[in-house]
């Protein structure tokens, strides 16, 4: 079926840039609660549902104001974003990722996402360590984990970056003791991933549309069979804070059926 990831996972640092497309003021006292507004209209539209999209990615403090009995309610899996942001080099910032970890699994979730980006090949074998090791840890937990290791869309060494990540990639998962979804840049060649989407410790491997618009997102997402969506900026894009709502679903809607055509090819 081609339905896909909605990442909907935007954190205190992130939040506002969201807002700002949105078209929705805000101030710091305030944005989560715009936020939450915000992914709550995108829930509760005609198309957010499990014929389309078969699990979200959530924030922390969208799990507290009860989005997960929601989803679930809706035929659609939860999974938590356990990471606490990332350093200037790319690396995940300090946190209980222990404690995360039990927090999805008290609340229901079907697994956790952590992200880091990949800035400088000399943090390659750090990056990708600190994500593989959470990642067993996530799965001896009984959750599934999403790697995500981001290369920037607009980094200059980005097709020499995807090279050195497939082949990192297919070593960290033979090593690896469990299974994961890996949550990947959209590449530069055609199908780039088949290699990896067959490996036997891999459930899934989606793409994230990393400031892609929607349009050029699902180009590239069509090019690479087997595939599927973990979109964020390009499942929201065009929404408005001031548009009616049926205005708003059929935006939304338009969207998602671009993305669905993008995955089943």
């Amino acid at each position: 079926m081609n339905r896909f990831i909605a990442a909907m996972d935007h954190s205190g640092g992130s939040t506002g840039g969201v807002l700002k497309r949105y078209g929705q003021e805000y101030t710091e006292e305030d944005k989560m609660d715009k936020i939450h507004a915000m992914r709550m209209r995108m829930v509760n539209s005609p198309m957010f549902n499990s014929d389309n999209i078969w699990a979200a990615i959530l924030y922390k403090d969208t799990v507290e104001r009860g989005m997960v009995p929601i989803l679930k309610q809706k035929g659609i899996q939860a999974y938590l974003k356990i990471d606490g942001g990332i350093e200037e080099n790319g690396y995940l910032k300090y946190f209980r990722w222990d404690d995360m970890i039990d927090y999805a699994k008290e609340h229901d979730c079907a697994g956790t996402k952590m992200r880091s980006v990949l800035k400088y090949e000399k943090d390659f074998d750090m990056i990708l360590s600190q994500q593989f090791a959470i990642a067993e840890a996530v799965y001896r937990g009984g959750l599934i984990p999403i790697v995500e290791p981001e290369i920037p869309i607009d980094h200059p060494m980005k097709s020499i970056y995807e090279c050195k990540l497939r082949d990192e990639l297919a070593e960290r998962l033979d090593a690896f003791q469990g299974k994961c979804m890996l949550k990947l840049t959209l590449p530069d060649m055609d199908n780039f991933y088949s290699d990896i989407m067959k490996h036997s410790k891999v459930q899934k491997v989606v793409g994230l549309s990393g400031g892609y618009t929607t349009k050029e997102a699902c180009r590239r997402l069509a090019c690479q069979s087997g595939m599927s969506a973990s979109f964020s900026r390009g499942l929201s894009e065009g929404l408005n804070h001031g548009q009616a709502e049926s205005q708003f679903n059929d935006k939304l809607k338009e969207n998602i059926l671009m993305i669905k055509e993008a995955v089943g090819k």
